[in-house]
């Protein structure tokens, strides 16, 4: 869905003060399950957070309409001497492909695979083989997927493909420090005390070989709703956008498998068996014990609306992306899981100028700076701790009505890393 068009639907209905309330203050759950009060007339907020959860399960767009002014593609902004060097990786949705390029914007290398229906987030690991879940073509029109179209893929540095298994993966994958692959892959199950007709979707970390096994796989709904104190779920209603009505109840989209080693003892939460995972249904991000399949911590109600991408930093702390999903504005904060407040932020001066409705990204750099991904724009920058934009792409895909290719994700990738890469296969 064009901008304007999100704009003018947000707008007309008074969604300005975010997902229950100011940036910082919590608002009240809705419970998943139990009955509700009927009532004949929705009220003004029903009607509010109803129009909030139809924007949020919208499906990922391939291409968006140019902002005006921003015509110019590739890298249109480059401060060498704030930047951080290195090289980007980026995966564009529907054209099934990512590639790899230097600051100034030139490709040294490319992934892609047709014919294909969508692609997700991926990762470059190491040795130069490069791993990505997707979907295939379906008979499904539109952004609609069949369950059985969906696959992961790993490739070599070359663009050949090494294996392609089918698997309902999702959204994320990463090498674990065990050196096993981690991602997300989804049950649809009927959960009764959600709703005894319509399954939910369940997600589900899973571990995988490096040749693409599955080793171990867990319900995240088995984990989160054994702690309703502490992980209260949030009302989901259902939704089409899928080969068959599903309640999507949490969404997750990313994970980490906690590794850095510094900060072991100074609480569980850092202990090497816990990975962090972000939710955009629930609007919250969680840590969970893979061993005891257990939750730990959870934060973001009434902070986060629609978020995604949420990362451990070396001091610490969690990076996570706020789409602002009801708010028409998006940002980047720096939350301290031990006090749980919020130490940084980033927003745009204007901040209606930074807004994603679906995916996004961030990253924090080794010299401080964050590289943001605004997908539904098909835009990347790099952000100073101060705010200041110091690095900035436009994706120069366009389809025959000249819309720009939107972007799932970018990464960068410190120079020595894929120098290493290079060395390999000189």
């Amino acid at each position: 869905m064009p901008r304007a068009i999100f704009f003018t639907v947000l707008i007309s209905l008074g969604l300005t003060g975010g997902c229950g309330g100011s940036d910082d203050n919590a608002a009240p759950e809705r419970s998943a399950a139990g009955n509700q009060a009927s009532r004949s007339v929705k009220t003004r907020p029903e009607r509010v957070q109803a129009e909030i959860d139809r924007l949020q399960a919208l499906p990922y767009a391939g291409f968006v309409e140019v902002d005006e002014g921003m015509e110019e593609d590739g890298v249109v902004v480059h401060d060498a001497e704030r930047s951080c060097p290195g090289y980007n990786l980026y995966v564009l949705h529907e054209l099934t492909k990512a590639e790899l390029f230097d600051e100034e914007g030139r490709v040294i290398n490319s992934w892609q695979h047709q014919p294909g229906k969508m692609w997700a987030n991926g990762e470059l690991l190491p040795n130069g083989d490069f791993i990505v879940m997707g979907a295939g073509p379906c008979d499904l029109p539109g952004p609609l997927i069949t369950d059985d179209s969906r696959y992961i893929i790993r490739f070599n540095w070359q663009g050949e493909i090494i294996w392609k298994r089918k698997l309902t993966a999702h959204h994320d994958v990463e090498v674990t420090p065990r050196d096993q692959l981690l991602t997300l892959t989804f049950e649809r199950r009927i959960v009764p005390e959600i709703d005894p007709e319509v399954p939910v979707r369940d997600d589900r970390l899973t571990l995988l070989s490096h040749a693409g096994e599955v080793l171990e796989s867990f319900s995240l709904y088995d984990v989160l709703s054994a702690r309703p104190e502490l992980f209260p779920l949030r009302k989901v209603p259902p939704t089409t956008w899928s080969e068959a009505p599903w309640i999507d109840l949490f969404h997750c989209n990313s994970i980490e498998w906690m590794h850095h080693e510094h900060l072991v003892g100074r609480d569980p939460l850092y202990d090497l068996g816990n990975v962090l995972v972000c939710s955009r249904w629930q609007n919250r991000i969680f840590i969970v014990n893979w061993e005891r399949k257990e939750l730990l911590w959870s934060w973001g109600n009434g902070r986060l609306s629609g978020p995604h991408d949420a990362r451990v930093l070396e001091n610490g702390h969690i990076l996570v992306f706020d789409n602002g999903v009801g708010r028409k504005r998006s940002r980047v904060l720096e939350v301290d899981p031990l006090s749980r407040k919020i130490v940084w932020r980033y927003k745009a001066p204007n901040p209606g100028d930074f807004h994603t409705i679906t995916r996004g990204s961030n990253q924090r750099l080794p010299n401080g700076n964050t590289l943001i991904t605004n997908s539904d724009h098909g835009l990347v920058f790099e952000v100073t701790p101060g705010g200041d934009v110091v690095w900035e792409f436009r994706c120069p895909y366009r389809d025959e009505n000249g819309r720009r290719a939107a972007i799932v994700r970018a990464m960068r990738y410190e120079r020595a890393y894929v120098e290493r890469i290079q060395q390999l296969f000189e």
